[in-house]
């Protein structure tokens, strides 16, 4: 792995959330469109955050939610 994929990865979930100025931004993409490798685990991080936002728009059961409540009484006491 060379520096500038260990850069690039160092930075992918500031570059996800758009944390970074776009200088930063606009050496990240570049890396990652000529390094299949960096293309691939930044394309499979940002399928994973879609998904998890999108998740996260569902409503919970009210049931799967004293479940949680449950387990963590029960793992803080």
């Amino acid at each position: 792995m060379s520096d500038h994929c260990q850069e690039a990865l160092d930075k992918l979930y500031a570059y996800l959330d758009r944390e970074l100025d776009p200088e930063s931004v606009a050496v990240i993409k570049e890396h990652v469109d000529d390094c299949p490798p960096c293309g691939s685990a930044f394309a499979f991080e940002e399928k994973l955050l879609v998904a998890i936002r999108a998740g996260l728009r569902e409503e919970m059961p009210q049931v799967v939610i004293e479940r949680i409540r449950a387990t963590i009484r029960t793992e803080i006491l």
